[in-house]
């Protein structure tokens, strides 16, 4: 047994894990067999310099970056495992498998340090599935969350994937500003989130479709980079896995990376 610091979206979790275990179900064609491969990656931002991120080129997390969880599930529902996330032709695929053995199956992992301030950016994609969020955000390094605040990227809690939402939570009443915006979420997207001391702006495929400015909800402290795929239920967010739900939900990553200020 090992004991483990998981962030999750509004919580944070102390838990003994036992080893990894099997997780069961049934392997079932989903929409990810039927998408175009993701389109050739932007060019970095002008104004920005690239200091960190993972292209996920590889065949297995890269253990010197992240922190793959082993853990009780978001929200307490179900199982986070290591054996829920691969890596094969240059993307990253968490499978949540809601029939598994533990309630259900998913996994998430997380960049060991960050930084204050910067631009984070990813493109990703995830398969239709009623009670699967797929959450890519900031969390503090200092683990001391709502006070140090959280900054959710991308986070898509409907079924259909009909909308992205992006939220700022801050204060130690853990207030929270939050939009969203439509779209077809199965297919890729480029997700961008640039954190400065004076303003915060959210970007999806290079439009910008959001800012806050109010000094009170802007982090001042280190945060890191979390990729996540959490089951519900969760209160008025994310409904249970229901019988419409595959026997398998993906979330894809293309890449993901983080740039400073140049």
């Amino acid at each position: 047994m090992a004991l483990v610091l998981v962030a999750v979206t509004g919580l944070i979790w102390t838990v003994l894990v036992p080893p990894d275990g099997e997780v069961g179900g049934v392997t079932a064609t989903s929409a990810l067999d039927n998408q175009l491969p993701p389109p050739p990656p932007p060019p970095p931002p002008q104004q920005w310099r690239q200091v960190g991120g993972d292209e996920f080129d590889g065949t297995r997390v890269d253990r010197s970056s992240w922190t793959v969880y082993n853990s009780p599930g978001g929200f307490g529902n179900g199982l986070r495992r290591p054996s829920a996330i691969s890596m094969d032709d240059g993307l990253l695929t968490i499978t949540a498998r809601p029939r598994a053995a533990g309630g259900g199956v998913s996994g998430g992992m997380a960049m060991h340090s960050g930084q204050p301030y910067g631009r984070w950016e990813f493109r990703a994609r995830t398969d239709p599935g009623t009670g699967y969020s797929p959450a890519i955000l900031l969390w503090p390094d200092s683990e001391r969350f709502p006070a140090d605040g959280e900054l959710d990227m991308m986070e898509i809690p409907y079924g259909d994937r009909g909308a992205a939402t992006a939220f700022v939570h801050y204060g130690a009443e853990n207030h929270v500003l939050s939009t969203e915006t439509p779209g077809d979420f199965t297919q890729w997207h480029t997700f961008a989130m640039e954190w400065l001391p004076d303003r915060i702006t959210w970007y999806v495929d290079g439009e910008k479709k959001w800012e806050v400015t109010d000094r009170r909800a802007i982090p001042t402290t280190p945060m890191h980079l979390c990729i996540q795929l959490d089951q519900g239920p969760a209160v008025k967010w994310i409904p249970a896995p229901d019988a419409t739900t595959p026997d398998e939900v993906r979330l894809q990553v293309d890449w993901a990376r983080v740039y400073e200020p140049v």
